[in-house]
């Protein structure tokens, strides 16, 4: 029959582990910090859980016996994993570590980002990588399940559950094709109010409240198309007569490959901000930590 374990002091094993290693019941109680006799008792108490003496005395010390160096095989071994797994500072080596680490953000940010991250994670590790979550609904919850480690958006969140740092922002400027036939090198708020624009979903949307910014209270786009990432719309503006709002950082990126011309926003618009977002309950993982500074490192708002 087992022994079942429930009937165990484990705090014996500590004591254990410290006679076999001291062979003197004097500096095992200095080393643990306990007073000889507690140690002596609990060592006692060993003896009669497992059924053998564990320890005979001899001109050097306390010898244990063959029943007993069995014992600390397994339990040395039981006691370093469970220290390193209750270390309230473990380690991580990123060499050696194996695991996926998902980032919710939109394709602007796989553009600029994405490739510098894989790289700077390369340097360390070849066996981390990193997952892309597109940002949809719900979003925040993946956050707070554990189901993805890092989030990318232009507003703070307002679940205290949640942290959040300010990491940069973003101009916004316009792209249209080269050649369009009524934007030539500048654009005025007439030409902007009038032409065909590709926009992203409604929430993207949001962030750039334009009626507000123009002064035109319920003033929308004349949308002649909707998609769904920051790379389509750059698409359908370099082959349409379609206008699109996008990051100047993105723009510099694409305009050459797409053939855009890079227009300054008609009038003056605030910068769009950038944040940061992940759960507090992973904030002292060093894992997470270690992402977090490559991520920052990464991003080009320095």
């Amino acid at each position: 029959m087992k022994l079942n374990l429930r009937s165990v002091d484990l705090n014996l094993l500590p004591v254990f582990a410290a006679v076999v290693e001291h062979r003197q019941l004097s500096r095992a109680a200095e080393h643990l910090g306990m007073s000889q006799p507690a140690v002596s008792a609990a060592l006692q108490r060993l003896r009669l859980t497992v059924g053998d003496a564990l320890f005979v005395r001899s001109r050097s010390g306390l010898q244990p016996t063959p029943r007993a160096d069995a014992l600390y095989q397994q339990v040395r071994q039981g006691l370093e994993v469970l220290t390193e797994a209750l270390d309230p500072e473990p380690v991580f080596d990123p060499a050696t570590a194996q695991r996926n680490f998902r980032i919710v953000a939109v394709d602007y940010l796989e553009t600029l980002v994405l490739g510098k991250l894989v790289s700077a994670i390369q340097v360390e590790s070849q066996s981390l990588g990193v997952k892309v979550l597109p940002q949809q609904a719900g979003w925040q919850k993946w956050l707070l399940d554990a189901e993805a480690d890092f989030a990318f958006d232009t507003q703070p969140p307002d679940d205290a559950r949640l942290l959040v740092e300010a990491v940069g922002e973003e101009a916004l400027v316009v792209v249209a094709r080269q050649g369009h036939p009524l934007i030539k090198g500048s654009l005025s708020l007439d030409q902007f109010l009038m032409a065909g624009h590709v926009v992203l979903p409604e929430r993207e949307r949001r962030t750039l409240p334009l009626d507000q910014i123009l002064g035109m209270p319920g003033w929308r786009r004349n949308i002649g198309a909707q998609v769904g990432n920051f790379t389509s719309l750059v698409s359908v503006a370099s082959t349409s007569d379609l206008i699109a709002t996008i990051p100047l950082r993105l723009a510099d990126r694409l305009a050459p490959m797409f053939q855009l011309q890079v227009l300054p926003f008609p009038v003056p618009v605030d910068p769009v901000p950038v944040y940061l977002i992940w759960p507090s309950a992973m904030d002292q993982d060093p894992a997470h930590r270690w992402l977090k500074q490559k991520l920052l490192d990464c991003l080009p708002y320095g």
